[in-house]
C-alpha cells in the first residue's frame, strides 16, 4: 500500500478498516489499492472523514459511472447523491432487511459508498455478509442444483404501492416516490466480472420466486439459502460514527441496516456506482 494507507481487516469473511487516508485527497496509485481492498475485503470502512456531496462524487467517480436512483429524490444541486433520512418518529428504516442494492434492476449497483452524516450515540449499525463465502460453504449438491437457476427480483417490494416504505412511512425528506412495478431475471449464482469468484445473488427484499417456479415451490429453498448466508461466521457490522464511510461490493455481499434506534435521528449521505448484468 502506498503512503500511510493502512488495511485492517475486521471479521474472518469480509470486511476492512483503512487509516490512514483522506478521501478529498486521493491519487492514482491510492484508488488502485483502495480498489484492490474492496476486490479482496467485500466491504471497506473509513473513519473521521469530511466529506461534502461534491468531494463524495468525485471521490466514487473514480471507481465508474455513477447510478441515479429511480425513486429516490437526490439532494437540490447534486443529482447523484440522496440523503437516507431517519426522524425521531419514523417507523420505517430504509434498508431494514438483508438485500444488495438495486437487484431489481437489469444492471444492478457495482457499490454503494455511505456517509455518516449524523448518527445515534447507540444503535444503527449495519450489517454485511460474504455472498461468496456463503456460497463456497454449500455442499457440492447444492450447488449443482442452483448452477443454473434463475431468481426473480422486483422493485415492488420496496417501492410498490402497498410496501412496507409506504404503509409505516419514511422520513417525509426522503421524497420517495412509489414506483411501476417490474421484474427481472438473475442467476442466483453469480460469477464476480472482476475476481471470478462464484457467489450466490441473494436480496431477501426484493424476491419474487425462482424462474420456472411458483412463489410456494420457490419459498422455502430461497429461506434455507437466506438462513444459511446470514450465519454469524459470514458476516461483519460496522458501528457508525459522524465522519465515518462504509463502502461495499454489491457483487458479493448483502446488508441489513438494523433499525434499533426509536426516538433518534439518523442521516447518511449515499453515492451509488452504476453496474453490470450479474452472469
Amino acid at each position: 500500500m502506498v503512503g500511510n494507507m493502512h488495511v485492517s481487516p475486521v471479521a474472518g469473511a469480509l470486511g476492512a478498516e483503512i487509516t490512514g487516508v483522506d478521501l478529498n485527497q486521493v491519487s492514482e496509485q491510492v484508488i488502485k489499492d483502495i480498489r484492490s481492498a474492496l476486490l479482496q475485503h467485500g466491504v471497506i470502512f473509513f473513519r473521521d472523514q469530511d466529506l461534502t456531496p461534491e468531494s463524495q462524487t468525485a471521490f466514487a467517480r473514480r471507481f465508474g459511472p455513477l447510478n441515479r436512483h429511480p425513486y429516490v429524490t437526490p439532494m437540490d444541486g447534486h443529482p447523484d447523491v440522496f440523503l437516507i433520512v431517519k426522524e425521531p418518529e419514523d417507523k420505517h428504516h430504509f434498508g431494514n432487511s438483508w438485500h444488495t442494492d438495486l437487484a431489481y434492476a437489469e444492471h444492478p449497483a457495482m457499490a454503494t459508498m455511505l456517509y455518516g452524516l449524523e448518527v445515534p450515540d447507540a444503535g444503527g449499525d449495519t450489517m454485511f455478509l460474504s455472498q461468496a463465502t456463503a456460497y463456497e460453504a454449500l455442499s457440492d449438491g447444492m450447488k449443482s442444483i442452483l448452477s443454473d437457476v434463475g431468481v426473480i427480483y422486483t422493485n415492488a417490494n420496496s417501492y410498490g404501492k402497498g410496501s412496507q416504505r409506504f404503509t409505516d412511512g419514511v422520513a417525509k425528506a426522503m421524497k420517495v416516490s412509489q414506483a411501476a412495478t417490474n421484474e427481472v431475471t438473475h442467476p442466483i449464482v453469480r460469477t464476480h466480472p472482476e475476481t471470478g469468484r462464484k457467489g450466490l445473488y441473494l436480496s431477501d427484499l426484493h424476491f419474487v420466486r425462482f424462474a420456472d417456479m411458483t412463489p410456494k415451490e420457490s419459498r422455502p429453498l430461497f429461506d434455507y439459502l437466506v438462513a444459511h448466508a446470514t450465519r454469524p461466521e459470514f458476516t461483519c457490522r460496522f458501528q457508525w460514527r459522524n465522519g465515518s464511510v462504509a463502502m461495499w461490493d454489491n457483487r458479493c455481499t448483502m446488508h441489513y441496516a438494523i433499525s434499533d434506534f426509536p426516538n433518534a435521528r439518523r442521516i447518511m449521505q449515499r453515492v451509488t456506482i452504476e453496474g453490470d448484468r450479474p452472469v
